[in-house]
């Protein structure tokens, strides 16, 4: 199977694609990208017919999100909560496309509206924003 086809069957999300997806989206190579998204596209983006939706930040996305990577292969956050996902193997890579990359984004971005939302509520009266979050 080429690099072509192994993208044209359809894959599930498995626990561990959102943490691998945010290690990479929060890393230096991504987080500028990600800060634009939803900008006008440059004539490059317009040229190349991948303006819509981002594609190109999201095919880059997918490229580095399908190769193992020692700076993603492993969570990078420091919390008490995080800290019991170590079960997680980031290292096995599923391979999705630009496009589930991109609806598993805007799901987990919707999600934590949701729980900032609820957490910045007044009268909610719980200081750990965790508590919000599912």
């Amino acid at each position: 199977m080429d690099d072509a086809d192994r993208f044209l069957t359809p894959t599930r999300k498995e626990p561990q694609c959102p943490y691998r997806l945010l290690n990479i989206l929060s890393s230096d190579m991504f987080s500028e990208g990600l800060a634009q998204l939803g900008n006008v596209a440059n004539w490059f983006e317009l040229d190349t017919g991948k303006a819509s939706n981002n594609q190109l930040f999201w095919e880059g996305m997918q490229e580095t999100f399908t190769r193992n990577s020692e700076l993603f292969d492993n969570l990078h956050f420091e919390d008490e909560v995080l800290s019991n996902l170590h079960h997680l193997n980031l290292k096995k890579i599923v391979q999705h496309d630009w496009k589930k990359l991109c609806t598993m984004w805007k799901n987990l971005n919707v999600e934590y509206k949701a729980a900032l939302n609820n957490y910045t509520m007044s009268g909610t009266h719980l200081s750990n924003f965790f508590e919000f979050c599912h």
